[in-house]
Parts: structure tokens; C-alpha cells; sequence
């Protein structure tokens, strides 16, 4: 049934829901969320040994209803409201299923039944799936609020970009990412003087986009009251694209030739561009001037 679920989820619906309001949305489906997580407390209880399977039985049929509501009503959500939004929840049930698939399967081993008996291994899938359905009160309430949760991921990621190329570009990194236990072989030269200038380049393009999703994530989302869902979801995929070729731009460094790094900034520099004039558009008159000197400097990078 579970993995039934998790092929639907990857068909993409086109739901025509009238009236539909992403704030009951959210509390309807946190509520789901307290239901299964009491299921899979109930459920853990009537399996564990001694068991009764009748109890057993009346736990799964429970279960199959709570899950079958909660991806009945995850089909409903309408496009227009937002892929960031849509793909939250679709995470979150992704999440629930699995959880569930791991709670059944710690039952149905017969080889892992006396150590059911003794170690109460089912307690460490009964535990993820609480976690999981309580992470269900946290889901966004609209495509705002879930832009914004997913930023929190692109800011990581490009602090962690910008600590490895500042490494680089001071001399200091000469692993090319390998452990300290690495064969020596296996390491990586430092780089010369062309090829340091050219990490010093790449170091500043990070520094300037970490700086620039920082001023869009304040000041073009969170401080806008009513940004266009469309737009939402457009800022994130260009500012995801770019932070995925940050990490590209980065781990490029000791592996291929000046000239082709050069050609790497180019297609860097015009994706970081267009990243900001998408941002202008929902940028008041005093932030648009600054988004303005951006394009600027990218220009004469």
C-alpha cells in the first residue's frame, strides 16, 4: 500500500480545488499528522510480543485509512498554489510513508522476533514516524512561508561553498577535498599563481551571491506582505540553480584548466545576473537601486 503511495506521489496532478485556502490546508493535515502518530503508537502496542493478531489487524486497517486521507488530500492541493508549497507537503507524505514502511518492517522479519522481545527494536522506527508526524505542525501555510523554509537550505549550502573556496583561494586547502587518511598520491598539488588568481575570482562571485540571496530572502520575500506565487517559486529555482552551480564552480577548481574555469565564471556570472533581475521585480525603489548596482558588477566581472 505504502509504496502504492509513493508512485503516486510522483504523478503530477493538475487538481482544479475551488475555494481552496492553504491555511485550513496546513491544519488539516498537522491534525492528520496527531491521528498517525497515535496509529503508530497503537500499532507498535498491538505488535509487539505477545501479540494478539486480531489487534494487529484492526492497527493496519487504521493505519491504510490515515494514510489514504492524508494522500487523498495532498492530491488536492491546486498548482496555483505554488510548487514550493505543493512540494513541501509532498516531502512531508513522502517522509510519513516511509516511516511507516520502516515501523511494518521491524514486525515482519521473523529472524529479528526475539530481538523484538529483548530490545524493543521497533521503538526506533516508532520514534522517527512521531518525529516525522510532528514535523506536520510545522508545514507552511502558504507558498511564502514555504520559499522561505526552503531558503534556509540554500544559505547552508552556500556557506559551506564559501568556507571550502576561501580555504582555496588563501593557499591553505591543498587536499582537493581528500581526507587526512588519503594515500598521498591520491592528493592534489597546490595551485600555481594563474590557478589561485582564478580561485580568488571564484571566491568573490560566492561572497557576492551569499550576499545577494541574503537580500532577496529579506528584502524582496520576507518583508514583502504579498509576493505573486508565481514569482515565488521563480526566485527559488534561479537562486537554486545558482547555488548548485556554486558547488560545480568550486569542486571544478583543481580539476580542470584555467580556461575552462574562465568559461565556468561566464556561465556563473550570467546565471547570479539573472538571478537579480528577477529579484528587481519585487524589490522596492530603494532595493532595486542596489540590485541595479549588482548587475553592474557582474558585468564588469
Amino acid at each position: 500500500m505504502c509504496f502504492v503511495y509513493l508512485d503516486d506521489l510522483k504523478v503530477d496532478r493538475s487538481a482544479d480545488t475551488k475555494d481552496f485556502d492553504t491555511k485550513e490546508f496546513q491544519l488539516k493535515m498537522a491534525n492528520l499528522g496527531k491521528i498517525l502518530s497515535h496509529d503508530a503508537t497503537k500499532f507498535a502496542l498491538a505488535c509487539k510480543p505477545p501479540r494478539k493478531p486480531v489487534d494487529a489487524i484492526r492497527m493496519v486497517s487504521e493505519i491504510s485509512n490515515t494514510i489514504y486521507r492524508l494522500v487523498g488530500f495532498y492530491n488536492t492541493i491546486p498548482k496555483e498554489k505554488g510548487q514550493g508549497y505543493r512540494d513541501a507537503y509532498k516531502s512531508s507524505a513522502s517522509d510519513l510513508l516511509l516511516g511507516v514502511i520502516s515501523l511494518c518492517s521491524s514486525f515482519m522479519d521473523k529472524k529479528n522476533e526475539e530481538e523484538t522481545k529483548k530490545k524493543l527494536v521497533f521503538m526506533v522506527p516508532t520514534a522517527a514516524l512521531w518525529d516525522h508526524c510532528n514535523e506536520m505542525t510545522h508545514l507552511p501555510k502558504d507558498n511564502k512561508e514555504a520559499v522561505l523554509g526552503a531558503w534556509k537550505s540554500i544559505q547552508e549550502t552556500l556557506k559551506d561553498a564559501q568556507s571550502e573556496v576561501h580555504d582555496i583561494a588563501s593557499g591553505e586547502d591543498i587536499s582537493g577535498g581528500f581526507d587526512d587518511e588519503e594515500e598521498e598520491e591520491d592528493k592534489t598539488e597546490a595551485l600555481d599563481e594563474e590557478e589561485l588568481e582564478m580561485a580568488k575570482t571564484c571566491s568573490k562571485l560566492v561572497d557576492m551571491s551569499m550576499f545577494v540571496t541574503q537580500k532577496i530572502e529579506r528584502r524582496c520575500v520576507r518583508e514583502n506582505q504579498n509576493p505573486p506565487v508565481e514569482w515565488l517559486d521563480l526566485i527559488y529555482n534561479k537562486a537554486k540553480k545558482l547555488v548548485d552551480e556554486t558547488d560545480v564552480l568550486v569542486s571544478q577548481l583543481y580539476d580542470e584548466e584555467v580556461e575552462t574555469m574562465k568559461k565556468e565564471v561566464e556561465k556563473y556570472i550570467k546565471l547570479a545576473g539573472d538571478l537579480v533581475k528577477t529579484a528587481k521585480e519585487q524589490a522596492t525603489p530603494e532595493h532595486a537601486k542596489w540590485f541595479e548596482i549588482c548587475e553592474n558588477k557582474y558585468a564588469t566581472m
